[in-house]
């Protein structure tokens, strides 16, 4: 709901015609004012934060953004440097590599001993240098990291027709989850 200037003014002063053109002249100036006020206290906020937000905490953090990065992308760069620590524990990695990738089958994390595989499935390949920051930031060092991007393999290929598999590129065959779909 839009805040109304003729609400500031004294009861008395509302009724006079003088007052409401003064005030109805106001009220374009003033909503703007309040809209740019909310623009300005969403940015406050990382979940909220737009263009201009988001520049800021990537200038503060050292972040240079991808190319054509999204706003969603950068946020979720954002927010995984802001809360890189050691993890407590095995789940709290991997809470966070879900807070980064933001889908629990972007991923497979597996623990043995001092061995850290993190397998990184083909869609979300792009986030690959993210992940591999945040775990080379928060895996202690005694800890050997692996990050594994999958691709599709021969095996998964072998049911479909030369005919079908001649319409895509080698690339695509290899890379790209919802090819046949």
């Amino acid at each position: 709901m839009e805040r109304m200037m003729i609400a500031h003014i004294p009861h008395i002063l509302r009724d006079v015609p003088d007052f409401q053109c003064l005030m109805g002249t106001y009220q374009d100036i003033f909503a703007n004012f309040w809209r740019l006020e909310r623009g300005l206290e969403d940015n406050f906020y990382l979940h909220t934060a737009e263009d201009a937000g988001l520049s800021h905490w990537e200038r503060i953090l050292g972040i240079v953004p991808r190319v054509g990065s999204s706003i969603e992308e950068r946020r979720q760069i954002v927010m995984a440097r802001m809360y890189q620590t050691t993890p407590y524990c095995f789940r709290t990695l991997l809470a966070l590599l879900l807070a980064l990738t933001g889908d629990p089958s972007a991923f497979s994390a597996e623990l043995d001993e001092l061995t850290l595989t993190v397998r990184l499935f083909p869609r979300f390949r792009e986030m690959e240098g993210a992940v591999w920051a945040m775990l080379r930031q928060m895996v202690p060092a005694n800890i050997a990291l692996y990050l594994i991007l999958v691709f599709r393999t021969h095996g998964a290929l072998r049911p479909k027709t030369h005919r079908t598999l001649g319409r895509h590129t080698h690339h695509q065959l290899r890379s790209e989850v919802d090819l046949f779909e």
